[in-house]
């Protein structure tokens, strides 16, 4: 069958309708995201992240693939006393399928949460329609999601067209600094991607994404007694305090250019002339020259603050660079709202200055729609919530989507 044929569109039409089990799936579906929710697996838990990997690993198994796991290496950092150091973080797993099949989709999702291993929010809870609990939108309920779209795919008479891989990864709320080398390399020979974070409130898609860096300042001074030597000292707190005051006036300079200083430390006592101090930055940029022109005046700032016993340095950069909708990416955008009208959903897409693995896809040149996850909210917070309802929905959204690509009923320009 081809299709221009009638008996083609007919059998398009049965498969791409027959999700019902999805709806019956649903209760055990609920009950497996409150068991992954209940693991911690905060960014720097490696131990929690390794029994973590190994259940969702255990959830995906039935879907076959040939699977690779793979220590990213450590990622560099900034420590509390201003010193380079290196992090290690968990394993990035891929699965791979059908590698010689006519079209090729990457599907991404992390399994790293905000919530270290002695934050007080462990504890799922479920109450009618609402799950709370840490990981529950973002992104353990969007893994579920992803599972449950690519068994849908292989129900299908289509799923033969269409290869897969699934990458998981354990930094995302870093920012995948030692992941994002190996999303952007899976990209690689892939046609598109999907990204399974939570989506908007109210239900609709990410366009355009702002770039993120992250970056650190260090200020060196000198200690000295606060009482009989002060005038020896040089306040690296003060100077910092001057440097920030400096940086924050950069909001505003350039259109959609934001520069948010997060984290500020330094000193150690009342009485003793602080010699550290160390404030932690973030900037978003809607483009590249825009990322350009910020970072060398930042670097001008930092370098300019330096004086008589003040040393100043600058580190870190760039893990996400500004993400566009090429026409591939709106085709896909287009098909996610086409799909979520099947469902009665009105759904759209806007631009964001949030992030995620899709700007590290769209870097690599692959078009991707990246929020496809469940409905929630509160993500990165105490009471983060997801709507148990949306589980089965996404999961039949993300379903279509697949199905309707591998049928040959939508193609992506070239």
């Amino acid at each position: 069958m081809r299709p221009g044929n009638s008996s083609y569109r007919d059998a398009v039409s049965t498969a791409l309708n027959d999700l019902a089990f999805l709806d019956a799936a649903q209760e055990a579906r609920v009950a497996t995201l409150m068991e992954l929710s209940a693991l911690n697996s905060g960014t720097t838990n490696l131990p929690g992240l390794a029994s973590t990997l190994d259940a969702i690993l255990e959830i995906l198994s039935p879907l076959g693939g040939d699977v690779t796991i793979t220590d990213p290496g450590p990622y560099p950092y900034v420590d509390e006393y201003g010193s380079l150091a290196e992090l290690a973080t968990g394993a990035v797993a891929r699965i791979r399928k059908r590698p010689g099949a006519p079209l090729q989709a990457l599907l991404v999702g992390h399994y790293d949460t905000v919530f270290h291993a002695g934050h007080a929010f462990q504890t799922p809870e479920l109450r009618g329609d609402v799950l709370t609990g840490p990981g529950v939108a973002d992104m353990k309920g969007g893994l579920l999601v992803l599972a449950n779209a690519v068994e849908a795919l292989e129900r299908s008479p289509w799923a033969d067209n269409l290869g897969w891989e699934i990458l998981l990864n354990p930094d995302e709320e870093l920012g995948s600094p030692s992941s994002g080398p190996l999303i952007e390399s899976a990209a690689s020979g892939k046609d598109f991607g999907l990204v399974f974070e939570p989506t908007f409130p109210d239900g609709h898609f990410a366009g355009r994404r702002k770039g993120s860096g992250t970056f650190t300042v260090v200020v060196q001074g000198r200690a000295a007694h606060a009482g009989r030597d002060h005038h020896l000292g040089r306040n690296a707190i003060a100077a910092l305090a001057r440097l920030v005051s400096d940086l924050d006036d950069l909001n505003g300079r350039w259109p959609q250019v934001t520069l948010n200083v997060g984290v500020v430390s330094g000193g150690s006592a009342t009485n003793v002339v602080p010699d550290l101090a160390i404030a932690r930055l973030n900037l978003r940029v809607p483009d590249a020259a825009s990322a350009d022109a910020a970072v060398a005046t930042l670097n001008a700032i930092v370098d300019g603050a330096g004086g008589e016993g003040i040393e100043t340095s600058l580190h870190g950069g760039f893990t996400r660079w500004p993400k566009e909708v090429s026409a591939s990416t709106a085709t896909l955008l287009g098909l996610a709202v086409e799909c979520g009208a099947q469902l009665g959903l009105d759904l759209g897409w806007r631009d964001t200055g949030g992030v995620s693995d899709g700007n590290n896809l769209a870097a690599a040149g692959l078009p991707n729609v990246d929020n496809l996850g469940v409905h929630g909210g509160n993500i990165h917070q105490d009471s983060e919530f997801m709507f148990v309802s949306s589980l089965a929905t996404r999961s039949k959204l993300a379903a279509l989507m697949l199905r309707r690509l591998a049928s040959g009923e939508v193609v992506l320009p070239s």
